[in-house]
């Protein structure tokens, strides 16, 4: 186990990145530790996190990059095997992020954040930026938050919510 996590932290140091490139327009995704019951219980069909990557990756616009973040406590199960990353590196259009790098700088300059299930989707409305999730969460109510049903309506929401302005009186509303 510990050699394990060694190699795959090893790994991650050498291929994730730490810094965000200023000025690129990007999706962020975070990755969702796994296993974890907020991803196996509300969003069976979503639990392949490599092919939900793949599919946000080829809906967005063409201007646009994906963001992909480790969850920093995946560490907790000695990381993920490194396949997973080699595929994440391998798409197209998609950069891996280091676990280290802070949320607030991704959340700061990404221009949507899109995840499974994850309360980071709630915190993108706290630094004005929309948000598309995979399945129903308690914040699923704001109107900046976009619920997808099927991929195929993918394309279409990211475009929408691109132009969706958050509203803070709204999340003040929910909080």
């Amino acid at each position: 186990f510990l050699l394990q996590k060694k190699r795959r932290n090893s790994f991650l140091k050498k291929h994730a990145k730490t810094t965000i490139k200023q000025n690129e327009k990007f999706v962020y995704f975070p990755l969702q530790l796994e296993p974890e019951r907020t991803l196996f219980i509300p969003a069976p069909f979503h639990s392949d996190q490599l092919e939900v990557i793949s599919n946000i990756a080829k809906s967005l616009p063409i201007d646009f990059k994906l963001y992909v973040k480790e969850h920093p406590m995946q560490i907790v199960h000695a990381w993920r095997d490194i396949s997973e990353y080699k595929k994440i590196l391998e798409l197209p259009n998609v950069e891996l992020f280091h676990p280290d790098l802070s949320n607030e700088i991704l959340l700061e300059n990404c221009s949507l954040v899109i995840t499974i299930t994850g309360t980071t989707g709630l915190e993108a409305s706290f630094y004005g930026k929309p948000s598309i999730i995979l399945a129903d969460t308690i914040y699923s109510e704001l109107p900046s938050v976009y619920r997808l049903v099927n991929y195929e309506e993918l394309p279409l929401t990211i475009r929408k919510a691109l132009k969706q302005e958050v509203n803070i009186d709204d999340v003040n509303l929910f909080i």
